[in-house]
């Protein structure tokens, strides 16, 4: 047996309640992060149990989830971890080249 519990309150659904189901993912690379929610127009079993799969029992439980998904204090904080990364540098050492006409009059 199957058990969804809402991914903000925690509530248990009951088999003829109904809820909100969406999908969300979140995307870590060295310079940037992504997140995303999609929200599903309806509810769907086979979907409910996929990995990325979130419920909600109310649309209030569903903002709230996306406030704490979205929370502008969250985001300042990665950027700010990411712009104290040490930066790795390059050195670029450029060669002189002597010109075609200094070239042919050393041969």
């Amino acid at each position: 047996m199957i058990r969804f519990v809402c991914d903000s309150c925690e509530r248990i659904k009951g088999a003829s309640d109904l809820w909100l189901l969406g999908l969300a993912a979140e995307a870590v690379a060295l310079t940037a992060a992504r997140r995303e929610l999609t929200i599903l127009p309806a509810w769907d079993n086979e979907r409910a149990v996929h990995p990325l799969a979130v419920h909600f029992c109310s649309e209030r439980c569903k903002d709230r989830y996306v406030a704490r998904l979205f929370d502008k204090e969250v985001v300042m904080a990665e950027r700010s971890l990411r712009r104290s990364r040490k930066s790795t540098s390059r050195q670029v050492s450029r060669r002189s080249k002597k010109s075609t006409r200094a070239r042919r009059r050393t041969s």
